[in-house]
């Protein structure tokens, strides 16, 4: 099998294998970008992978899993013993800082229930509780870089506004991670 990366986002999983991304939602098994329910997730990936006709070995396939900075070492872990169970010889972790854009920007990753601030750590906002994205910026300006930079899967994007700050969005900021994920063809692990 040629290799396979995960992407959670919201509660859609996003494979992406043979230069295509298979995009699935799995609402109560994830949750905010992650697995909540590991039994459930088990029965769900393996309908996925018997649907899309996804072969493997036995024994020596890698799976690459794009690693959010707001994941906790514990939590790692956690994936990491879901798919070595599958049968993956070694489970690789791409850092997701390591897809966008080489800058001196500040990446805020903004989807439909959650926020994501890269700093030098992830910093987690559940929007359910913290709904003026355009406050908590302002609240956070003074650890941006001198340049901020919108991405993710939330509609209004395009019209978050902050003062004395430019903002910038990636062109296709929605599906970025999955498409940089398309033209990177080694990870390092």
């Amino acid at each position: 099998m040629k290799e396979m990366t995960l992407f959670f986002v919201d509660d859609f999983l996003n494979i992406v294998y043979k230069d295509r991304v298979i995009q699935n939602k799995l609402k109560d098994i994830i949750s905010k970008g992650y697995i909540v329910d590991r039994s459930r997730f088990v029965e769900e990936f393996l309908k996925i992978i018997k649907k899309e006709k996804i072969k493997g070995k036995l024994f020596g396939d890698n799976i690459n899993i794009v690693c959010n900075s707001y994941f906790s070492s514990s939590y790692i872990f956690f994936l990491e013993t879901i798919f070595l169970d599958f049968g993956f010889i070694h489970v690789n972790f791409v850092d997701i800082k390591d897809l966008l854009p080489e800058s001196n920007a500040t990446y805020i990753e903004i989807n439909e229930e959650y926020m994501v601030i890269n700093l030098d750590k992830g910093v987690y906002l559940d929007l359910e509780y913290f709904k003026d994205i355009p406050q908590i910026l302002e609240y956070f300006k003074a650890y941006f870089k001198e340049d901020v930079v919108l991405f993710g899967t939330n509609k209004n994007i395009a019209q978050i506004k902050m003062k004395n700050k430019f903002l910038y969005h990636l062109e296709n900021s929605a599906t970025y991670i999955n498409e940089s994920l398309l033209k990177v063809k080694k990870y390092g692990a």
